[in-house]
């Protein structure tokens, strides 16, 4: 046992997933930061082990817990287990700690944070971009229905889905908002942090990069944030926003309707809100989440602003863990449910938004539970509709769907 381990290893927050080898079933373990060069897949019969290492147990405690389990492999093995997932940055308190540490410099040092899917999940050019944009805004008319709303454009739901699967229903929200941005001076964008921890509300003081050009962000509504997250390290995880692609992709849209009028920028990171839905308690109930919630309504005083909840709906299916296909039955009843959600968004009632979640035990999987819920707070009195629902599919044999939409929120 040359190397050196943690006393007591600690496995990350990942997200796993299982795999079929020809050597039979393995779950994949990986670091969702992609700092690691290497991934670890653990045999089915072994994956006890992964519960074992909570930080509070030794390597022969561990080796115990599995005893009492009836798993009998040894010390030594149990060693090279998890000396791989040190290698493979998996361990929260392993080699993970000093890689960590370094990418979050080098991500402070850079010029900027650089965009991560253009050439792949957008074009790269501005060219190129702006022909796929028109031509996708082309397809739609604005509906006339803001008319309707008193005040002006305050917030917005956009997708963070990948263009090719999502572009109609950004086409159509962007289009339906192209004629309400003119004023802006600064937005708020919150976008969902898949990897983030629980209730965690991740600023960044980097500028974020779209192929128009850097968009500068506001110093003074980021100090407002991080002095509303007291107790606690505001950029624990703020290197999620190098590779997170929500605020990316509904920034790329955004940054093209504002047609080169100049806006300072609000980015800030989401995590779950399982912690919440398990306890069927209203996330602004948690001090930290009430105080991010003022601190940017307090900073909507300044100047004109837009909100944006860059955030997609429900995740369904055997991609996402659920043991039935999706059939035509269950994709009406999932539209049902999603316009339900999308009702109390509409209609400026977050409360409800959450509980319809809490209530169903979250079994659509929202993953813009969070930034529409803080969205939906901030602008508290603002009311509008939606555009653009659509269900996309989540793998080949279309068992499994992510739904989305776009929502306008108008007022005063």
């Amino acid at each position: 046992m040359a190397k050196q381990l943690p006393v007591k290893p600690q496995l990350r927050d990942l997200s796993p997933r299982w795999i079929q080898r020809q050597d039979g079933v393995f779950l994949h373990l990986e670091d969702d930061l992609g700092l690691a060069k290497t991934a670890v897949q653990i045999p089915q019969n072994l994956t006890p082990i992964l519960l074992l290492c909570d930080g509070t147990r030794t390597l022969p405690s561990i080796n115990g817990g599995l005893l009492l389990q009836g798993i009998s492999i040894g010390e030594e093995r149990i060693y090279k287990l998890i000396e791989q997932l040190d290698d493979a940055l998996l361990l929260e308190n392993g080699k993970f700690t000093g890689e960590k540490n370094k990418a979050i410099q080098k991500y402070r040092n850079s010029k900027n944070r650089p965009m991560s899917f253009a050439g792949t999940i957008y074009p790269a050019t501005t060219s190129d971009l702006d022909l796929f944009i028109e031509e996708s805004k082309s397809k739609f008319r604005r509906s006339g229905q803001s008319d309707k709303y008193d005040g002006v454009l305050q917030g917005l739901l956009s997708p963070h889905i990948d263009f090719a699967r999502g572009y109609a229903t950004y086409a159509e929200l962007w289009k339906e908002s192209e004629e309400d941005l003119d004023g802006i001076e600064q937005v708020v964008i919150l976008g969902t942090d898949h990897t983030g921890g629980l209730g965690s509300i991740t600023p960044t003081m980097q500028n974020y990069q779209t192929p128009y050009s850097e968009l500068e962000t506001d110093l003074e509504g980021i100090k407002l944030v991080e002095a509303a997250i007291a107790g606690k390290d505001p950029y624990n995880e703020e290197l999620h926003h190098l590779k997170e692609h929500s605020i990316e992709l509904a920034l790329t849209w955004l940054h093209n309707s504002m047609r080169g009028k100049q806006f300072k920028l609000l980015p800030i990171l989401c995590g779950s809100f399982q912690k919440f839905i398990i306890d069927k308690q209203q996330p602004d109930t948690d001090q930290t989440i009430s105080n991010v919630i003022d601190s940017i309504s307090e900073y909507r005083k300044k100047a004109r602003t837009l909100v944006i909840a860059a955030g997609d709906l429900a995740h369904v299916g055997p991609e996402f863990g659920d043991a039935a296909p999706i059939d035509e039955l269950s994709l009406a009843n999932l539209a049902s449910k999603d316009h339900i959600s999308l009702a109390s968004i509409e209609k400026g009632d977050p409360n409800k938004f959450f509980e319809t979640s809490a209530e169903e035990t979250d079994v659509r999987k929202i993953c813009g539970l969070t930034p529409i819920y803080l969205m939906g707070k901030i602008l508290s009195d603002c009311k509008g509709y939606s555009v653009g629902y659509d269900q996309c599919p989540a793998d080949q044999n279309k068992t499994s769907v992510v739904s989305i939409a776009g929502t306008l929120l108008f007022g005063e």
